[in-house]
């Protein structure tokens, strides 16, 4: 500790002091001398010379009573301060869900904080919590959510300063998913903790049945439909189907073509890439006996519980999360996945990633301490645990995606096939993407069935989604 005498000779040491600025400008000490009184050499008196040495024996006394004192919040440690920080989600993820991926982690990592979560829920919603005035530090979702959750209560923040200041490195992490976080203008609203991408998930019992080689990564789409139609029949009273997507795959295709475009204000259902994914996706496989007629029959397409419960369907696209979703149901099969089949148009590239994304809201009053949180998250500790349970990670390093789903039960899987192909360009989201891109979803399971030609049916959903935004645009906004 610095005491007085240790004051008084660094004073001695010191020599000239630096200029003193004057009127903005800085003046050497020489000028400044100039401009005072002129006086004897001689002019510091013994008296003068007791007060002045009392003078600095104070105000380095009172540095050593400053420097006694516990430091204030603001020099303390953020790790070390007592505070808590709210979580929030629109995903409906329960309080052990939050707490498995996210909470408990976070609660060893800094055991002075309360990490509180609050699921979304009736009267729990964001725009009742903000009426109730309950603070919310930290909000959480899928990427392509995450704006349609925070933007419509102004919660997003830009968190380059956030960045910046707590020397978080983005070149560590996937270069996709932070130049598809980034808006067109550049701002930063939510940082990737976890990824997924698409996956072909598929029944080796079926292909073992009809005598048909399994699917291998790297296949094109084309060689993957033909794959469909020899499994697309009728076996007795039981249909099988070759092949089935989800219409949210579209959320996730491989050119980045978003629902929604920010600058017309507009969907961009007239673009020919949608007509191509459409048939390519949705009307092609639908072409094998019997597939058509059983979607009518169900007034919907094959889903997951084709592929798992009644065991009709051989492969399915879904999210390559999808098996640690549904354990119970995957063990009623022997499966096994490979990486998506990719277009002859774009060779060697998969679907857009969806990363699980965090952004500090707008209204925290600990944005420092949620950042230091979510670079947690973003740590090689974390994301090692993250890969080994089957979550994708974002860190880019090859000993971080190694092991894989080593921890799951499906740990003899093919999962490294979720790192084969090249990640397609993110979408620009905006807060009425998904808004938009749920109208075309509506649409599919009605061109399948053939009720309406595909042009048809994106107009109409053209004109859903400008009629859908319309109505958001003109609502009331939440306080």
């Amino acid at each position: 500790m610095r005491t007085a005498s240790h004051c008084w000779k660094a004073m001695c040491r010191r020599g000239p002091t630096r200029p003193i600025a004057h009127g903005g400008v800085n003046v050497s000490n020489s000028q400044t001398r100039r401009r005072r009184m002129k006086k004897p050499a001689h002019w510091i008196t013994l008296g003068g010379l007791a007060l002045l040495t009392l003078g600095f024996v104070t105000a380095c006394q009172k540095q050593e009573n400053k420097q006694m004192k516990a430091p204030s919040k603001a020099e303390e440690s953020i790790v070390d301060q007592k505070l808590e920080l709210v979580f929030h989600s629109s995903s409906g993820d329960t309080e052990a869900s939050f707490n498995t991926f996210y909470g408990d982690a976070l609660r060893r990592k800094f055991p002075n904080w309360t990490i509180t979560y609050i699921r979304s829920a009736a009267g729990r919603t964001l725009p009742e919590l903000l009426v109730m005035n309950q603070k919310v530090d930290v909000l959480y979702s899928a990427s392509n959510t995450f704006n349609e959750m925070a933007m419509p209560v102004e919660l997003q923040y830009d968190m380059t300063g956030l960045i910046q200041k707590h020397s978080i490195d983005l070149r560590q992490y996937q270069s996709d998913l932070i130049e598809g976080l980034r808006t067109t203008n550049g701002e930063i609203y939510a940082l990737p903790i976890t990824n997924i991408v698409q996956s072909l998930f598929y029944n080796k019992s079926i292909f073992d049945q009809f005598g048909v080689p399994y699917p291998i990564d790297g296949m094109t789409w084309e060689s993957m439909l033909q794959t469909a139609q020899r499994l697309t029949r009728k076996e007795g009273e039981k249909q099988y189907l070759g092949f089935a997507a989800s219409p949210s795959f579209l959320n996730m295709n491989p050119y980045g073509q978003s629902f929604w475009d920010t600058k017309s204000e507009m969907p961009t259902f007239q673009e020919d890439v949608w007509k191509r994914l459409i048939q390519q996706y949705f009307i092609v496989s639908a072409q094998g006996p019997g597939y058509k007629e059983w979607v009518i029959a169900n007034n919907r397409l094959p889903y997951r519980l084709e592929l798992t419960n009644s065991q009709q369907l051989a492969m399915f696209v879904f999210n390559s999360q999808f098996p640690l979703t549904v354990p119970e149901d995957m063990k009623k099969i022997d499966w096994d996945m490979i990486a998506l089949p990719t277009l002859a148009e774009k060779p060697g590239v998969g679907s857009q990633s969806t990363p699980y994304v965090m952004g500090v809201t707008s209204i925290s009053e600990n944005k420092d301490a949620a950042i230091t949180a979510i670079q947690y998250l973003m740590s090689l500790e974390m994301q090692t645990d993250y890969s080994r349970k089957g979550f994708m990670p974002v860190l880019d390093r090859e000993d971080v995606r190694i092991p894989f789903a080593q921890d799951t039960v499906f740990k003899d899987k093919n999962w490294q096939s979720v790192f084969y192909n090249k990640p397609g360009p993110m979408a620009k989201s905006s807060r009425y993407e998904l808004m938009a891109g749920r109208q075309l979803h509506a649409v599919v399971p009605r061109i399948v069935k053939g009720e309406v030609d595909l042009n048809t049916a994106l107009r109409e959903a053209a004109e859903n989604a400008q009629k859908a935004v319309a109505e958001v645009k003109s609502s009331v906004k939440v306080p």
